[in-house]
Parts: structure tokens; sequence; C-alpha cells
């Protein structure tokens, strides 16, 4: 197992917090008007898509 750059951390960390920032918002969405409307839906999406992105970059650490 090899170990992670600081570069390589902070992107990875920086990324991390974008997607949790981004998840936040979709929450606060969620829980003001009571459903799950198209922004919240495609939102997900890309937050997942983007989430194994950065588990790729992990693995090939």
């Amino acid at each position: 197992m090899q170990t992670m750059t600081g570069m390589r951390k902070d992107f990875i960390a920086s990324h991390l917090r974008s997607q949790y920032n981004r998840l936040r918002s979709v929450i606060q969405n969620i829980e003001s008007d009571d459903m799950l409307d198209g922004y919240a839906q495609e939102s997900l999406k890309q937050i997942e898509f983007n989430l194994r992105h950065i588990r790729k970059i992990c693995e090939n650490n």
C-alpha cells in the first residue's frame, strides 16, 4: 500500500468537501420543499458519479 502525497491528499479532500457541500445543499432543498424535485435527483446522480471518480483516484494511488 502506497502513501498519498500532500498534494494528492489536498486534491481528494477538496473534491470530497465539494461533494459534501453539494449534498448538504440537496438535503436543505429537500427539507424546505418536502419533495425530491428534478434538481435534487440530478444533483444526486452527479454527486454519485463524482464520488465514484474520487474513489477510483484513491484506488489508483
